[in-house]
């Protein structure tokens, strides 16, 4: 095993205090290390054929080694692993994205090259080998975070693009929430899609992450989910901070109705935002609802208390903590006050609405609905 990859660097940080140790992640951690090898190992010269000026065919990619799909519950350190993997990878050009978001690149780019066709004839070919040869160029191994298929239009193309993308000799690590035979469970037209599931076991090894300790919902262990008072705003940025520690922040961007909605600060599952970004834009349930399909926990700070003039802004905010509440997702909050001071207001259909809004927040609090399974 090489001295200097994933594992030495595990027991590194061990060593310093900086992780615990888990020996549900050994697998993991030995299927990354042999990948990193294959990876960097020499690759032997590609000899043409000596015929093959004659009959002028083109080299096909050579094969890339076997990606990995790791899988297990939330917060085992799956997203952890899998980035420090791709930070010691030397493979260039390569790239690590948010499976969500790879697969609103993807749509863009078929809708952008649709656009570039002149003919209906040609507007009907297919897409998709094209746009597996382009993403090839541009990454030799792809790393995806958070595997989930939920969308039909992105189960129907699937498995097209993953071969492609392998005959392209591009390698794939991803993680995700569920073993590949309960990827798009119940899903329309489900059968459809199994191709890609054989696809995806037959190509890449299939490692289960089982650890019994969920290291993000430890660190709400002795912590308030809705935090006020004066030290809110160094307790809500210390428990962010706490939550992502070892993991890749970066800005998220959404894809709703034609819209985009734009975060800076985001880690896999989680989102750290502000009131002022979700209630006093023109957003709406159906925003919401794309928040809580991509992320399952949101950081929410600066909530203030909100009069009769600023109702619009109140009624946002009732149909966001609806949609998260609805859709079962954690809130991490830093208001002003405590839930039911937050609407001053004893008028308007807001201020009864108001009512159920608070209920929710202070459910949402309950230590039974943090250690809910999801």
């Amino acid at each position: 095993m090489n001295p200097k990859g994933l594992k030495a660097e595990i027991e590194r940080r061990v060593a310093a205090g900086q992780l615990t140790a888990d020996p549900a992640q050994s697998a993991t951690i030995e299927a990354l290390d042999t990948l990193l090898e294959a990876l960097h190992a020499p690759k032997l010269a590609n000899k043409a054929s000596a015929l093959g000026w004659f009959f002028n065919k083109a080299k096909k990619p050579a094969a890339g080694p076997r990606g990995a799909y790791i899988w297990g519950g939330v917060g085992r350190g799956k997203s952890m692993l899998m980035d420090m993997f791709f930070a010691m990878a030397r493979t260039e050009p390569k790239r690590r994205v948010h499976f969500h978001a790879f697969m609103q690149d993807v749509h863009a780019r078929v809708h952008a090259w649709r656009q570039g066709l002149k003919t209906a004839k040609e507007r009907s070919a297919d897409p998709i080998p094209p746009l597996a040869a382009q993403f090839a160029k541009e990454a030799r191994l792809l790393c995806f975070d958070e595997f989930a298929v939920t969308d039909a239009a992105d189960a129907m193309i699937l498995a097209r693009l993953f071969t492609g993308l392998i005959d392209h000799g591009v390698t794939i690590v991803a993680t995700s929430n569920v073993h590949p035979d309960n990827l798009y469970r119940n899903g329309l037209n489900r059968s459809y899609f199994m191709p890609f599931v054989a696809l995806l076991k037959e190509r890449v090894d299939v490692i289960e992450l089982a650890s019994a300790t969920d290291y993000r919902m430890e660190k709400l262990i002795n912590s308030d989910a809705y935090m006020t008072g004066d030290n809110r705003y160094t307790t809500f940025d210390a428990l962010w901070q706490d939550m992502t520690a070892d993991q890749r922040v970066e800005p998220a961007t959404l894809n709703v109705a034609g819209r985009k909605l734009t975060f800076p600060a985001s880690c896999g599952g989680l989102l750290r935002t502000d009131f002022d970004a979700l209630c006093k834009k023109p957003l709406g349930t159906g925003d919401y609802l794309a928040i809580a399909e991509r992320f399952r926990t949101v950081f929410i700070e600066n909530i203030p208390v909100m009069q009769y003039d600023e109702r619009n802004a109140a009624k946002r905010f009732i149909a966001l903590i609806d949609t998260l509440y609805d859709t079962g997702r954690i809130l991490i909050a830093s208001a002003e006050d405590r839930p039911s001071k937050l609407y001053l207001a004893d008028q308007g259909t807001e201020a009864f609405e108001f009512e159920r809004t608070v209920s929710r927040l202070r459910e949402m609090q309950s230590d039974e609905w943090l250690n809910a399974e999801r």
